[in-house]
């Protein structure tokens, strides 16, 4: 194993047992889906949101380049701050937000606490304002905002998977009369910044009437999304046959039926298949709450040479071995041009190799400072030279570790 590779989470003692509970003819293929997950750990979660906010505190200028941040949870109260009736400069009396202190960062509602997820956000938070007290501030509330003149209404989150608490939270922020007037004024506008997202959800995030900039590290495939069809139709078929029906508020593929492929090391989101993280009716899922201790080291730190290898062969055709890990990136981003590269490529090529977009942003930018692209993304004769020279002699398909032929569901049901 190279240095700073991740064992599989198949071969983790606690998976095994776990996999014992599918028929023998179904083991492979739940084998298979453990391993294609996308797994994080908090540190890989903070040092995604703390990337994607020093960037964009370096896109902050001018009379109003501060931003408030705030981390991404769910809010019992209508507005996301207290508002009263109160008389203006000229003496009318509107409805006007008050206070100096924003929302708790960590207040999950009774019966559905995440801590867990809101907790990342709001270390993370601290982390940035320490780094940047120019530009950012700390969960303010209204009264503070005005007086710091805050141009930016930030909210930072792990995951992005459907997008239902992202737009409920931006609803929230909404529903504050005083908020709703910065926005027509053009003073103040929304972003979310966030560790790992669903193109789906990223994509309904985008969408909401606020229209906020949207900043995610990584893209986590979904089983709609998955590159390989019949082995994403045999996934589909285990969510039928084993775990809960409904659970969370979600089907077997989970909420919304987003069938994220995605795990935390401090929790699953719930729009991943049930049987990986809900139990009942005698099942016994893979995750309860935080990991066990057993599977650490497939969640532990990833080189990035290691990252990046792992990126070109998730695309069907590896690199040639002699190249460096950033060369690596730049060959896979050079790769992705079918004429010229497209306005938010780097979403669809993070989905397919799992490399963050911060380092496919920084190999694409790398690559125009070298004049390997066009300033209108087209390949140079350079660039064809060195995607040629990276390419091994014969592409060959991902490497599936475990049996090749297609899924059959053994049972209806699995046996408890």
């Amino acid at each position: 194993m190279e240095f700073g590779e991740r064992p599989r989470l198949s071969a983790a003692p606690s998976t095994r047992q776990w996999l014992k509970r599918f028929s023998a003819g179904d083991q492979p293929a739940a084998a298979r889906l453990v391993d294609a997950l996308m797994l994080m750990n908090a540190e890989d979660v903070a040092s995604a949101l703390r990337a994607q906010l020093a960037r964009l505190a370096e896109t902050r200028s001018g009379p109003r380049a501060k931003a408030a941040l705030y981390a991404e949870r769910e809010f019992a109260e209508r507005a996301i701050f207290k508002s009263q009736i109160a008389p203006g400069r000229d003496g009318q009396s509107r409805i006007r937000a008050y206070g100096d202190r924003g929302p708790a960062a960590v207040n999950p509602i009774r019966g559905r606490a995440r801590v867990g997820s809101e907790g990342e956000g709001a270390f993370v938070i601290s982390q940035a304002v320490q780094a940047s007290k120019r530009k950012f501030l700390n969960h303010p509330g209204p009264d503070r905002i005005r007086r710091h003149r805050v141009g930016l209404i930030v909210i930072v989150t792990d995951f992005i998977g459907t997008g239902t608490r992202i737009r409920a939270m931006l609803d929230k922020f909404l529903a504050t009369p005083s908020v709703r007037a910065w926005r027509s004024n053009r003073w103040t506008h929304f972003a979310v910044v966030a560790a790992s997202g669903t193109e789906q959800g990223i994509r309904q995030v985008r969408g909401h009437q606020s229209r906020p900039e949207v900043w995610v590290a990584h893209i986590a495939t979904t089983l709609a999304g998955y590159p390989n069809a019949a082995i994403s139709a045999g996934w589909y078929g285990l969510t039928i046959n084993y775990g809960p029906r409904h659970a969370r508020g979600a089907g077997p593929q989970g909420f919304q039926g987003g069938g994220a492929l995605i795990a935390f090391s401090y929790r699953t989101p719930n729009n991943t298949p049930l049987l990986l993280h809900e139990g009942g009716g005698g099942w016994v899922p893979l995750f309860d709450g935080p990991i066990a201790a057993d599977m650490g080291p497939a969640f532990g730190i990833q080189s990035p040479g290691v990252r990046a290898r792992e990126g070109a062969e998730a695309t069907g055709a590896p690199i040639a071995e002699d190249l460096l890990p950033s060369e690596v990136r730049t060959v896979l981003v050079l790769r992705a041009v079918r004429g010229r590269w497209r306005p938010g490529q780097e979403v669809e090529l993070a989905e397919r190799t799992g490399l963050s977009t911060l380092e496919i942003g920084d190999a694409k930018a790398g690559a125009l400072q070298r004049g390997l692209l066009t300033a209108e993304g087209r390949l140079t004769d350079a660039g064809q030279r060195l995607v040629h020279a990276g390419a091994t002699s014969e592409p060959r398909a991902p490497e599936i570790p475990t049996a090749e032929l297609p899924y059959y569901p053994q049972a209806l049901r699995a046996s408890r």
